[in-house]
């Protein structure tokens, strides 16, 4: 059986990819993106490193990023980038969710459920943007 302790350190890596991911993308995406690739950057660079620092303060150690994601290539076009954009979201989501479900303590509970939330809400605003419907999912991270 998966520990949260486990659980929590692939929501780290899931957010270390998607750090990386949006490195990829950001090139590809039209001025019109722009903005919304950086805050997605930039939430994901905050939560991981508000995990990185609570994983610390636990006790454990956290997992290095990957030298490289090469399933997140090629990302050849704006529609390759936003599609990866939306992955992105979807894996940290689904990282998330199992994440809240092994968790015992409330308040590592409550922060999965606000990165899941985080997560949902920036997959459904890229699969807008991609013009992807239904934009939303009616189980995020599932």
């Amino acid at each position: 059986m998966t520990s949260f302790n486990d659980a929590w350190q692939a929501a780290l890596a899931a957010e270390q990819q998607a750090v990386f991911g949006y490195s990829l993308l950001g090139p590809r995406l039209g001025t019109a993106d722009q903005a919304t690739a950086r805050s997605s950057l930039a939430a994901h660079e905050a939560l991981r490193d508000v995990v990185d620092a609570a994983m610390t303060a636990a006790g454990l150690v956290p997992g290095e990023p990957a030298a490289d994601y090469p399933s997140l290539y090629p990302v050849s076009s704006a529609s390759a980038a936003r599609a990866l954009a939306v992955r992105l979201e979807e894996d940290c989501a689904a990282a998330w969710r199992f994440a809240f479900r092994l968790a015992t303590v409330t308040t590592r509970r409550r922060e999965a459920q606000t990165a899941l939330t985080g997560s949902a809400v920036r997959a459904t605003q890229w699969r807008r943007i991609a013009g992807v419907t239904p934009a939303t999912t009616a189980f995020p991270g599932i």
